[in-house]
């Protein structure tokens, strides 16, 4: 992740972005806020073991969880029209005011088997696998906007209204209100590379996104990588400061 210092107007390239706008034309948007006990979602480059935390999630991440949902509500042929056409789908994060990051230990315990081993001699016992992650404390909600194609829009606003985490399954989320339609937000800052270029203020952060239809890797398993998706840089508003125990991301806010 890279920040830049004081914040300047949002420069956008014109052309790239007539033909993103050509692109995503006709699509239904919906907002949906969601507040949290504490959040994480790693950067998507970064190994589990040792992973640095971001305020923001990725495209994907809020598309498969879409999915996700569909099928934790026992609706599997809509799950799997959505992610045809889960490429097609635009989506936008907003963060929010302030994230204090601290970092925890993870001790991460699984019982020995002999799936892959048939003299296991541990069988039984617990393999121990420890990480480094990084927990957040948000100050106010994260919102997530999401543009579908028509036909999915009934289906998209339910799995927002029933989606219980975001970003790692432990980032437990509560719905703020209701899952409302609205206009595609124009004031939002969350851009990929063809839309914008780095300016002051901003903080520049790896996100994934769906290159085309993703493909299961394994019957009803989709997962973000490959060939399907791509990582990129986005610009999201604020900065991180550093501190001895921590970081926090704070969040600009235009004042004139």
């Amino acid at each position: 992740m890279t920040t830049t210092g004081a914040f300047s107007d949002l420069a956008v390239n014109a052309s790239a972005q007539a033909g993103q706008d050509t692109a995503f034309a006709g699509l239904r948007w919906l907002r949906a806020g969601y507040v949290f006990h504490t959040f994480t979602y790693r950067d998507p480059r970064a190994p589990y073991s040792s992973a640095p935390a971001l305020p923001v999630v990725s495209p994907t991440t809020v598309l498969l969880g879409i999915a996700s949902t569909l099928f934790s509500l026992g609706l599997a042929r809509d799950a799997l029209d959505f992610l045809e056409a889960a490429h097609l789908c635009k989506v936008l994060v907003d963060p929010p005011v302030g994230i204090v990051f601290f970092r925890a230990f993870h001790q991460a315990r699984r019982y020995e088997t002999d799936k892959y081993d048939k003299a296991n001699a541990r069988l039984g016992l617990t393999a121990i696998n420890q990480a480094m992650r990084e927990h957040g404390l948000s100050q106010g909600e994260i919102t997530v906007f999401v543009g579908v194609p028509p036909e999915h829009e009934e289906r998209v606003r339910l799995a927002l209204l029933n989606r219980d985490h975001l970003g790692t399954h432990d980032s437990l989320c509560s719905l703020v209100g209701a899952v409302e339609s609205c206009d595609e937000p124009r004031d939002v800052i969350y851009l990929p590379p063809e839309q914008a270029f780095p300016i002051e203020g901003v903080t520049v952060v790896s996100l994934s996104r769906f290159r085309r239809a993703p493909r299961p890797l394994l019957p009803y398993w989709w997962l973000a990588g490959g060939e399907d998706t791509e990582i990129v840089p986005y610009i999201i508003p604020g900065q991180f400061r550093g501190t001895s125990r921590g970081k926090v991301f704070r969040k600009y806010r235009k004042t004139s």
